[in-house]
Order: structure tokens, then C-alpha cells, then sequence
């Protein structure tokens, strides 16, 4: 008598369900030996290279939490603590990238370890945004997976899984070639080759487990297949293209970089060797005494004519007034003025007089008009201060001497000071990509100007390589086609399946065919048929297995009289013209 308490055997685990719980393992296992490393300090284990990015505290333990949510499916009864691992997961990931987007700190990045070797100070102890969004994904894909599971659920956990395996094969063939924005998004923090690898593990073992539930019966692989396949390589294709924009900005970067180096270096030593100039003819005034008028004329003509980006040098005496000026013409109205009352002036006279030193000053609208700066150079006869060398300079044709169309060639240069500008070459509209200018500051005596740097529309065109475009539209394309041929090796299975399990009922129904075509052993008193087992069956009943035929039973002619015979029964005479006129074998 069985028993009325039945033992229910547990449901019986297939070989995907102990591959993903294996992974899940080995998740654990990972996150658990990156935080014993850290509490260890052992960063041989945390950061594979002194180049490479390190692996956070946080992402060990978003690892350890989806491994355990993984695992579960091989424990033998329904628990709480896979919803809660899963959760857990996509919190933390979910605040990690609120951090990034909104620049604040929850104080979950130093909550369980605070660290602050390996990162700056704003990202110490903070996982990647990289590794945040994987988590966030793979924390989401399991709470949904947890769920009832129908077919939309399935492609929704197997479309966020194929988007993590997607971002860390990228990251990793970022680290492969060099291309730092393939694993860095924008400044933000790095995510290790190591923590990219077991991204792309746990992705796989979501995708295995959408996969397994996404199955019909008797299907090898779910029918929403293609969609995470284009999922997957679009999300590839994605990060590439901005990775490739971000690789092309930081060379162009680059170059404006070194034409900014140079534009600065002329600019100073320009400038520095007029001023040079001015102090040897002051030097000479200092070791001979005043000279007269017509030789200091003489003298000063000669540097007008050899530096025809000096617009005039000037004598001004210890009363500030103008004396002397070369050339005069057109600079009467300066002669015996005091031209130091403007302020930017003064500042630089007074400044030259009492530090002994040349003195520039700011830009100012000069006596002929337009704008230009003055240096000042102190004369003192044995101690005796004999009032000031002036150099009048006009900025547009002096940095136009230095800046012909062939240096920097394609480069528009615009150079401030404050929010002045005073002057400009091949200016056009400005690319509107931030990352296309150059700007810095150049000092000189005091003066510090402003310098960028950013490429003509025509050197733009050029350096715009339209090759992330290309691989986007050419990713996005290549996605269509991955999913449609993934779709169509499906169609193509499916009929494949359904041919062959045709031509196995025809082989089937032809062997039966056969068999009744041979030889039948039939026995001759009652008609029965042996089959191939050795069974002899009525005859009817082996056609009837063996064919579509059916029987329905009565009397022939002859059988009909023998029983009418059999039993004193006359017979019909109907009957017996009827045997009369037909012949039967025997």
C-alpha cells in the first residue's frame, strides 16, 4: 500500500542552469579576492598594471551580490536573497551614475572602505561609470528575471544582457588599441580590463538565462534571438563612434596644442627683441651722455627702417613731455605733450622710472589712431635720471609681420587682453566643438595677454574625418544585417527541422508500404498473417495497421449458400442464378 506522504523530488537543474550558477560562483569567488587585496593592500591584484585602471572597492561587491543572485539557481528551495542581491546591485550602480550626472556624492564610494591612493581625491574609491551602467543592467535583467517570465520579459533581459557583453568587449579592445575613450566616458573614472572581463561574464550568463527561458519546445534557440543580436552590436557600434569622435578631438587638440606653443614663443620673442632694441638705444644715451638731436634722429631712423613694425620711437624728458620724435612727420601734434595722463600710460612710465627696468603698457588707442602699446625704457646718466625711450608699436601690423599666411597655415589667431581684442587673422566662424580651440596666456613685462588658437573652416573640413560617421552608419547597418541573418538562420533551422522530421514520416510510411508490397506469410486454413515478431494476427486487423484500409464485414455469394446449407435453410433462387452466372476462384 503506498504511503499517503509522497516525497516530491526537486525539480531537476539542466547543464545552462549549473553553467550560469557557476559563473555566479566565480563572480563571488573574483569580488571576494579584489577585497581581501584591498584590505591587504596587495594592488598586484587590484590593478593588473601601474598604467591600467584600478578595480574599486564597490565593484567587487557589486560582483559578489550578482553572483550570488546568480547562484541561486541551483538552490534547492525559493529564497529572498536573490531579489535582494539583484536590488541591491542596481541601487548601488543606480546612485553611482546619479553621482556622475549630477556631480554630487551620496557617500557610497568610501561607505565600506575609504581609499584614496589610486584616484583623485572628487573619485576616490568611486566605480567607473562604465562599470556602473553594466551593473545597473545586469541588476535590473535579474530582478526581471526573477519575475514570472513570459516572452516580451525574456527579450527585455536578454536585450540589457547583450548591451553589457557589447560595452566590455569595446572597453577591452580599447585597452587593446589604445583607445582610452573606448573604457574612460569623458574625465570620468577608467573601468579595469579585469572588471570588463567579468562584465562580460555576467552578461553571458543573463543572456543564458533569457535564452534558456525564452525557448519554445522543441526550438534550439528563442525567436527573439535577433533582437538582442542588433542590441548588441549597436551598443558596440555606439560607444566606438564616440570613442573614435573622442580619439579625433584629442588629436586636433594635439596639433592646437602646438601651434598655440608656437604662436606664444613668437609672439614673446617678437616682442622681446623690440624691446631689446630700445634698451641698447637707451644703453648708448646711458654710456655717452645725451646726444644731440640730430644724431639720436639718426640713430632712431635707423631702427624705424630696420623694424618698420615700430611706428615711432620718442625721447620723452623727466617732465614727461615728448621732445623728440622719430619719424616726426605726422607726429607733430605730440611734440612737448604729456601723453602719461592716461592712465595706462602713467602706470607704465612711473613703473620704468622706479624699477629701473622696461615697462609696457596695456593696449591704448595710439596718437595716429587704432590700437598698440608703448614700451618704456628708463635713461639714467651716472645715476641721473634723463627721462624715457619710447617704442610706439601697433599690434595689427607688428603680429601680422610674425604671422604671415605660411606660419601656422590654417589656423584662425585671435589675441585679447581681458575682453579686448586687438587682433585677429583668418578669423571666420568658430568651429562649435569646444574641443577644436586652443587658449593660454602669454606674459610679457607684466602684460599678460590672452592667445587662441582654433582651425580655419577650410583646415576643419579637412581634419574632420568622417570616419566615426561611417562606422556608426556602418555599425547601425551591419546590426540590421546581423539580426536579419540571425532571423533568417532561424526560418532556415526551423524548415530544415520540419523537412526532416517530414522525410522520417515518409521513410516511415514507405517502409510500411514496402512491407505489405512482399511477401506475406498467411496461413492457408484461417487466413491469419505473421507479422515480423512472429505474431500471427486476423488479416483484417494487420491491414488495418499496416494501410488506411478499413473493413466492414458481410457474405459473398457462395458463403451466403453454404450457410443457408449449413443451417436447412432453402436457397433464394435469386441467389442461386446468381452463383450460376458468376465464376469463383478457388
Amino acid at each position: 500500500m503506498d504511503s499517503p506522504y509522497q516525497t516530491i523530488s526537486p525539480p531537476k537543474i539542466d547543464r545552462s542552469e549549473w553553467t550560469v550558477a557557476a559563473i555566479g560562483y566565480a563572480a563571488i569567488l573574483f569580488g571576494i579576492v579584489v577585497i581581501i587585496a584591498w584590505y591587504a593592500h596587495l594592488p598586484g591584484l587590484i590593478q593588473v598594471k601601474p598604467e591600467l585602471a584600478p578595480m574599486h572597492y564597490n565593484t567587487a561587491l557589486g560582483f559578489i551580490a550578482a553572483g550570488m543572485a546568480l547562484s541561486a539557481r541551483t538552490w534547492r528551495r525559493q529564497n529572498f536573497l536573490a531579489p535582494l542581491s539583484s536590488g541591491l546591485v542596481a541601487l548601488m550602480a543606480a546612485l553611482t551614475l546619479a553621482e556622475y550626472v549630477f556631480q554630487t556624492k551620496f557617500g557610497i564610494d568610501q561607505l565600506f572602505y575609504r581609499s584614496s591612493w589610486l584616484e583623485p581625491a572628487p573619485l576616490a574609491g568611486r566605480m567607473s561609470a562604465v562599470a556602473a551602467l553594466c551593473l545597473l543592467l545586469i541588476g535590473g535583467a535579474l530582478l526581471l528575471e526573477r519575475k514570472k517570465q513570459n516572452s516580451a520579459r525574456s527579450l527585455t533581459v536578454g536585450s540589457m544582457a547583450s548591451i553589457v557583453i557589447g560595452i566590455s568587449i569595446i572597453a577591452l579592445l580599447g585597452y587593446a588599441f589604445e583607445l582610452p575613450t573606448a573604457y574612460r566616458w569623458g574625465q570620468l573614472a577608467r573601468i579595469a580590463p579585469q572588471a570588463a572581463c567579468g562584465m562580460g561574464a555576467l552578461g553571458a550568463a543573463v543572456l543564458l538565462t533569457a535564452w534558456q527561458y525564452g525557448r519554445r519546445e522543441g526550438e534550439r534557440t528563442p525567436r527573439w534571438l535577433p533582437v538582442p543580436v542588433a542590441f548588441g552590436v549597436f551598443s558596440v557600434t555606439l560607444v566606438l563612434y564616440f570613442a573614435l569622435k573622442a580619439r579625433q578631438d584629442e588629436a586636433i587638440a594635439e596639433t592646437l596644442k602646438a601651434s598655440l606653443e608656437t604662436a606664444k614663443s613668437q609672439i614673446a620673442v617678437r616682442v622681446e627683441a623690440r624691446i631689446r632694441s630700445l634698451v641698447r638705444m637707451a644703453g648708448r644715451w646711458e654710456f655717452s651722455g645725451r646726444p644731440t638731436q640730430a644724431s639720436w634722429e639718426h640713430d632712431a631712423s635707423e631702427y624705424v627702417r630696420e623694424l618698420p613694425d615700430i611706428q615711432a620711437i620718442e625721447w620723452i624728458d623727466a617732465s614727461r613731455h615728448t621732445q623728440w620724435i622719430e619719424p616726426l612727420e605726422g607726429n607733430e601734434g605730440k611734440l612737448h605733450l604729456d601723453l602719461t595722463q592716461e592712465p595706462r600710460r602713467r602706470s607704465a612710465i612711473e613703473f620704468a622710472r622706479d624699477h629701473k627696468q622696461p615697462a609696457m603698457t596695456r593696449i591704448v588707442s595710439l596718437f595716429r589712431g587704432g590700437g598698440g602699446f608703448v614700451v618704456y625704457v628708463p635713461i639714467f646718466v651716472e645715476g641721473r635720471f634723463d627721462g624715457w625711450i619710447a617704442g610706439i608699436m601697433k599690434t595689427q601690423p607688428l603680429l601680422d609681420r610674425y604671422f604671415p599666411p605660411g606660419v601656422l597655415p590654417g589656423d584662425a589667431i585671435r589675441v585679447s587682453e581681458g575682453e579686448l581684442t586687438f587682433y585677429e587673422r583668418d578669423t571666420g566662424a568658430p568651429p562649435k566643438n569646444e574641443a577644436w580651440h586652443a587658449e593660454s596666456q602669454i606674459e610679457v613685462h607684466g602684460v599678460v595677454w590672452n592667445v587662441r588658437i582654433w582651425p580655419t573652416p577650410q583646415l576643419a573640413k579637412r581634419l574632420d574625418s568622417p570616419l566615426p560617421e561611417v562606422t556608426l552608419v556602418a555599425g547601425v547597418i551591419g546590426s540590421l544585417l546581423l539580426a536579419a541573418t540571425a532571423f533568417l538562420a532561424q526560418r532556415s533551422s526551423t524548415l530544415a527541422r520540419k523537412t526532416a522530421r517530414a522525410l522520417r514520416e515518409l521513410k516511415s510510411a514507405t517502409a510500411e508500404i514496402k512491407t505489405l508490397a512482399g511477401l506475406l506469410p498467411i496461413c492457408a486454413c484461417c487466413k491469419r498473417v505473421r507479422d515480423d515478431t512472429g505474431y500471427w494476427n486476423q488479416i483484417e486487423s494487420y491491414l488495418s495497421r499496416h494501410s488506411d484500409a478499413s473493413f466492414s464485414h458481410g457474405y459473398c455469394p457462395q458463403c451466403a449458400v453454404d450457410t443457408c446449407h449449413e443451417f436447412g435453410i432453402a436457397v433464394p433462387p435469386n441467389i442461386q442464378a446468381e452463383l450460376e452466372a458468376k465464376n469463383f476462384e478457388a
